[in-house]
């Protein structure tokens, strides 16, 4: 058997893209330390970790589309405990993007259109739909309009 190819050693960091510059070099340096120390990116993040999880992207769609829903509605749709769709939903509301309202006993959970993280994904949701790709329970597919 062939031995592996030699790794080259990286001893000059150097750029060698024909249009590469030294003051390209020093922008994006700047840009990236911009990156590191820009907390607004680390918020972001948080809420793109609250919103990764497939089943709570699913209750938001739900959300959107139903307009407001109480957990046992969401348990019955996911096929899930009462318990688990109270912790994502917890995740969720943590982050303002639904809302809860409460009527005597029941609490009923909506998108928060306040938030502007949620208004993304709002927006996100209305532009899928537009373009025929249908996000469902059992998952995302591309299904031409009708026409």
């Amino acid at each position: 058997m062939p031995s592996p190819p030699a790794r080259l050693a990286v001893t000059d960091r150097t750029c060698v893209r024909p249009d590469a510059s030294a003051d390209r070099a020093d922008e994006l340096r700047a840009v990236h330390r911009d990156a590191l120390g820009n907390d607004h990116l680390v918020a972001l993040s948080a809420y793109f970790t609250a919103a990764s999880n497939e089943t709570r992207l699913r209750m938001l769609y739900v959300l959107w589309r139903a307009g407001e829903l109480c957990v046992c509605d969401l348990a019955d749709l996911f096929e899930i405990t009462q318990p688990a769709v109270s912790r994502h939903l917890k995740i969720l509301r943590e982050k303002a993007i639904v809302v809860a309202r409460r009527d005597a006993q029941t609490l009923y959970y909506s998108v928060c259109t306040d938030n502007p993280f949620a208004r993304l994904l709002v927006r996100l949701f209305e532009e899928q739909a537009a373009s025929g790709v249908t996000l469902n329970l059992d998952g995302l597919t591309a299904d031409p309009p009708d026409a």
